[in-house]
């Protein structure tokens, strides 16, 4: 891979949705299938899912709610209330008594009445022996600040759940990316390496033909079966990070660890960047988090309104309809129905005062931090930037350097052949060849890398 660098004002890397769709279209198919499967994004969306309950909560609290009451009690005992029944009515009678008789005397045609009587007076629990009392009950508040309030706070909670979901799905885009090509150069150095395995192999048996014409001692023989057990043993530890590199990638599309992984060609297709401060300038501006922190101002802003409303009246209406008696009797001496309008005025609670100023510093504290934030993404933003700019240089001194170091192991190589040269020359040859290879390798994989952690410091992929 070969990449023109006239200046190091003016760099070129991949960047951005629309310009690498084109050669990385099985890529975004993985990408897309992490965003539909990954287990850790699903959690987020089904935090997402539970706080848009909560909203609707705290929206359900407007309506009117409609409840069932019954009461059936049996009582003995208890207060009681005196009727002055008797010492009422007892001195008319008495005088009606007393009447008759000296009507009777007076008149022997007067006629026959009884005698009244001389009545008790009367003693009435003030709980029945039996009482029922059933009724719906509809309530809804008329004006509630508290409510109000608690719904604003739920929705700005919810909306920040639902940016923290596309924070973790920019996240996850970087991740799969890295993934993806830590698996290529894995890859790629087990091709080096096996690769290798051919040269040391040639080297060996080089080494033996000239052992057994006399022209070599048989050390030069044990140093290449030595260096064929090295390269064996590099080998070995390539498969191993290829086979951790592929479940790895698998993990975060939720696969199974050994499915296979498709790669295609990787080729850069360089193109100009935008001025560096531009670019922090439009991270600042374009990234979830700043949103998210808005959100939770807001949020803050309402909280504060709930605690200063908790000192305003709260006002409800109520109405009842149903039955009570000592029996259940649906009938015009039985049912009833009952309007009420309720207000309920805290006039005074010190407490309330201080969950005010809570509120109030709780603001500026997520004020500062969203200031902290800013500055964050700009330093994730500028080092990706020179991250990117580094790797670029490192691709070009790497591929340089490979170039140099396959002319010089060809002519070590040849020496050794023909005798004019040790195998202690063509091991170093070889090895520095095989580690500028590596480094080539490396370098390349880092820089789309690189790219990936400035996608993301900047906030640049489009989502289908």
């Amino acid at each position: 891979m070969k990449i023109n660098h006239p200046t190091a004002l003016l760099f070129f890397l991949l960047v951005f949705a629309s310009q690498i769709n084109a050669q990385s279209s099985k890529l975004d198919t993985y990408i897309q299938e992490a965003l539909n499967n990954n287990v850790a994004l699903q959690q987020k969306n089904l935090s997402y899912e539970r706080s848009l309950q909560a909203l609707k909560e705290a929206k359900a609290m407007f309506v009117p709610k409609l409840s069932l009451e019954a009461r059936y009690s049996m009582a003995e005992g208890g207060r009681a209330i005196i009727l002055p029944i008797g010492d009422l009515v007892n001195p008319i009678y008495q005088n009606l008594n007393l009447i008759n008789d000296l009507a009777n005397d007076a008149n022997p045609a007067y006629p026959d009445i009884p005698v009244y009587p001389t009545i008790e007076n009367e003693s009435e629990n003030f709980l029945r022996r039996r009482e029922q009392e059933t009724f719906f009950r509809a309530a809804m508040p008329l004006f509630n600040a508290a409510i109000i309030q608690n719904q604003r706070i739920q929705a700005n909670l919810s909306e920040s759940e639902r940016i923290g979901v596309d924070v973790y799905r920019r996240e996850l885009v970087k991740e799969v990316k890295t993934a993806y090509y830590n698996y290529a150069k894995a890859v790629e150095a087990v091709n080096l390496y096996e690769n290798t395995m051919l040269l040391v192999n040639e080297n060996l048996r080089t080494s033996e033909s000239l052992h057994r014409n006399h022209k070599v001692t048989i050390d030069e023989v044990y140093a290449a079966q030595a260096q064929v057990k090295e390269v064996e043993q590099n080998l070995t530890d390539a498969q191993k990070n290829e086979k951790i590199a592929k479940s790895y990638f698998n993990f975060l599309l939720n696969q199974e660890f050994e499915r296979d992984i498709n790669l295609q060609e990787s080729s850069i297709n360089p193109v100009a960047v935008a001025d560096r401060a531009a670019l922090v300038k439009d991270a600042t501006a374009r990234r979830e988090e700043i949103q998210q922190m808005n959100y939770f101002l807001s949020a803050t802003d309402n909280k504060i309104k709930l605690n200063k409303g908790n000192m305003l009246p709260q006002v409800n209406l109520v109405v009842d309809y149903g039955v009570q008696g000592v029996d259940y009797n649906l009938d015009a001496d039985s049912d009833y129905i009952m309007g009420s309008v309720v207000m309920s005025w805290n006039l005074f609670d010190r407490s309330n005062k201080p969950k005010v100023q809570q509120a109030k510093i709780e603001k500026q504290e997520l004020a500062q931090r969203k200031l902290e934030v800013q500055q964050q993404i700009g330093l994730q933003t500028i080092s990706a930037f020179h991250e990117v700019e580094a790797a670029v240089k490192q691709v070009e001194l790497a591929e340089a350097q490979v170039k140099a170091l396959k002319e010089a192991y060809k002519l070590v190589a040849k020496k050794y052949s023909i005798g004019q040269a040790n195998q202690v020359e063509l091991t170093n040859a070889r090895t520095q060849m095989t580690n500028a290879q590596q480094q080539s390798i490396i370098a390349q994989f880092d820089y789309q890398i690189r790219i990936a952690e400035l996608e993301r410091a900047a906030g640049t992929y489009g989502f289908k």
